[in-house]
């Protein structure tokens, strides 16, 4: 269903915020669930967006509403960016107007990663959308895959975040059937897929990477490529939104399918700000069940019963995690709007047809709209805005919920 109305009440704001509104560091009241600050140079319907919106919720209608209770506070870590040392898994939308996900010149275990506007832009969609810190999810792909995206495991694991061709995809199917429908599968991979498969990294970031960082099949909806069978999540699109699809089920799962440790989990985040991580981290790669055996057996010595693969995994995340924090300077792009219609063009291919999403309306109510005023967006100033728009526009764009999640 479109939000026709929220579009309405947009513009309204958006008259009011004109004669009220002075950019900078303008201080809103963050008990109404709106941002806490807004500052840098928003477009004018961003501005609008971020005085009235709690960016939060993403669901307007009844038919997108959890299922079962939302995380509580006590199981949750939030990223702190004036605390680059420590790993929070969780973020807060409404902490600031701007959207920073540093970047370490100098490399991380000297790896310089690169982001395409492609790249930057699911990031943001896959963080915004389930609140998880970027950076963590950058830590994640940094040892699952060094950035390389054509990477495949002995384990049959794929892509930049390593979505397994069995056990991955099985539980992807199973807690989020819908929005998964249509990916393809490789049910053989066999290697690296070859360079020839993927977009020259030159002509895609702008410069030639490092290391090996290869992006987006030549085909990015297919699942044969030049006659090799690839499966959806070798994509970066698709992948960083499995990634964190995988992690949003895993903290509901663990929370509430094991009730049980729910006091445990409690306090380890309340005496370890990187407990939450650590947690998420080990379930990704240990699998739920080895995380919840060595839970229910060692209590909060956990880590160390852990498989020595699995516990030098959790390591190895949060240390990339928090060389990204502590990131000079920060990813930055611009979107002209034959560029932002393209990205939402990328963004349809991961949804499949039957969901009956009208995307040519919704990109031109989103160029009619944000470009109204100017020719480009800001990926710090704007992002946060887009994919409020974009999620709210119709039920069928709200965050999905785990089908296998019991309360």
């Amino acid at each position: 269903m479109i939000n026709k109305a929220k579009i309405i009440t947009v513009a309204l704001s958006l008259f009011i915020l004109n004669c009220q509104l002075t950019v900078g560091s303008t201080q809103t009241d963050n008990d109404t669930d709106t941002i806490a600050s807004i500052s840098g140079t928003p477009s004018d319907y961003s501005q609008s967006i971020y005085t009235t919106e709690d960016l939060s919720d993403l669901c307007l209608s009844a038919a997108c509403e959890a299922p079962y209770s939302l995380i509580p506070d006590t199981f949750k870590s939030v990223y702190d960016e004036t605390n680059p040392d420590t790993c929070h898994f969780d973020d807060n939308p409404n902490s600031s107007s701007q959207f920073i996900i540093k970047k370490e010149t100098s490399g991380v275990n000297d790896l310089h990663l690169l982001l395409s506007k492609e790249d930057l832009f699911f990031l943001a969609w896959a963080s915004l959308r389930y609140k998880i810190n970027p950076h963590f999810l950058m830590g994640v792909m940094a040892q699952e895959s060094y950035g390389n995206c054509a990477a495949v495991s002995s384990a049959d694991a794929e892509g930049c975040f390593q979505i397994t061709n069995y056990y991955g995809r099985l539980q992807l199917q199973q807690s989020f059937a819908d929005r998964v429908l249509s990916w393809h599968w490789n049910d053989n991979p066999d290697g690296y897929y070859p360079d020839s498969l993927f977009i020259n990294p030159l002509t895609w970031f702008g410069e030639t990477p490092e290391s090996d960082q290869f992006r987006m099949t030549l085909d990015p909806s297919a699942g044969t490529v030049l006659g090799v069978a690839v499966s959806s999540v070798v994509n970066f699109n698709f992948g960083v939104i499995a990634s964190a699809l995988y992690y949003h089920w895993e903290q509901y799962f663990l929370y509430h399918n094991y009730s049980s440790l729910q006091s445990l989990v409690e306090t380890l985040v309340e005496q370890n700000s990187e407990a939450k991580s650590s947690l998420m981290a080990a379930a990704y790669n240990g699998g739920m069940g080895t995380l919840t055996s060595a839970l229910n057996q060692y209590d909060s010595d956990y880590l160390d019963h852990l498989p020595a693969e699995t516990y030098n995994y959790v390591d190895r995340v949060l240390y990339y995690c928090q060389g990204f924090q502590g990131g000079a300077s920060a990813y930055t792009a611009t979107y002209n709007s034959d560029e932002m219609e393209y990205i939402i063009d990328l963004l349809q291919m991961t949804y499949d047809d039957s969901l009956d999403i009208d995307w040519d309306t919704l990109k031109q109510d989103v160029i009619t709209n944000f470009y109204a005023t100017q020719e480009s967006l800001s990926f710090v100033d704007d992002i946060k805005a887009v994919i409020w728009f974009i999620s709210t526009y119709d039920t069928a764009l709200a965050p999905v919920w785990a089908d296998d999640v019991v309360e």
